[in-house]
């Protein structure tokens, strides 16, 4: 009854207590489930926000214990003195399911949303928490993909990454280093529309159901308001080239 976040986070904790209290290395990934939908925040988190529509009222609730859990998360580390070496990461896996004023929850000025490859549908935060290893109030510019996460734990964890992956770590990037950098990042969804999407360093390419390529430059148009594909023909046709390579059809089996 009421949102998971508790439930899932008073898993969590005991599998945190017994690796710290035993000195023991551990590495934890922990799915909330909020604030996808369905939204049903319980009755004191609800009430907190009386003033909103109903639906609201959930979907701002939900998000509130989230947090809730969060804090208690960290406080938790804390009282364990593993804090001060502990890493945290916090992000999100697409963009908001609804738009302003139809359901909670916005991209705010990004075109698209959840199942779009547009930049509302792809573009998410990603926060690092890491006293004394990475600064406080520090942002990177650096253009990372989830498929990073995995060679970036690698190296953290001191341990070979596998050889069949395409992604980067981006230690260097939390810590102040010098960052390798993504050649391209691509994207496909089969489920809506036969999308795809590539990004190159400022610019990037999108098309849905095998229209033709609209180019945008994410750092003067972030939004993807201006399709510049016109007058870019030869880098339209390197990316249609790099598509072509990187392209996984559907399997019929």
């Amino acid at each position: 009854r009421g949102d998971n976040s508790r439930v899932i986070m008073d898993r969590t904790i005991p599998f945190i207590r017994n690796a710290a209290r035993r000195g023991q290395p551990f590495f934890g990934i922990v799915w909330f489930h909020a604030p996808h939908l369905p939204v049903v925040a319980g009755p004191r988190h609800a009430a907190m926000y009386a003033e909103h529509p109903k639906y609201t009222q959930h979907y701002y609730g939900c998000i509130t214990a989230l947090d809730e859990q969060v804090g208690r998360l960290r406080a938790e580390l804390r009282a364990l003195g593993v804090a001060d070496h502990t890493l945290l990461f916090f992000c999100s896996d697409n963009g908001p399911e609804g738009k302003a004023g139809s359901a909670p929850g916005t991209a705010a000025h990004f075109s698209g949303r959840k199942r779009s490859l547009l930049e509302g549908g792809i573009r998410v935060p990603l926060i690092a928490y890491w006293p004394g290893r990475v600064k406080v109030g520090s942002v990177s510019d650096h253009i990372c993909a989830h498929w990073d996460l995995m060679p970036t734990f690698c190296e953290l964890a001191n341990i070979p990454t596998p050889k069949h992956t395409d992604g980067i770590s981006y230690v260097p990037a939390l810590t102040g280093g010098k960052q390798k950098k993504h050649d391209y990042l691509y994207w496909e969804f089969h489920s809506y529309g036969n999308a795809q999407a590539i990004r190159m360093g400022d610019w990037k390419a999108y098309r849905q159901a095998g229209e033709p390529l609209e180019l945008f430059n994410l750092v003067k148009d972030p939004s993807e308001k201006r399709d510049l594909a016109g007058s870019k023909p030869d880098l339209v046709a390197k990316m249609e080239a790099v598509i072509k390579q990187a392209h996984q059809p559907l399997s019929t089996q």
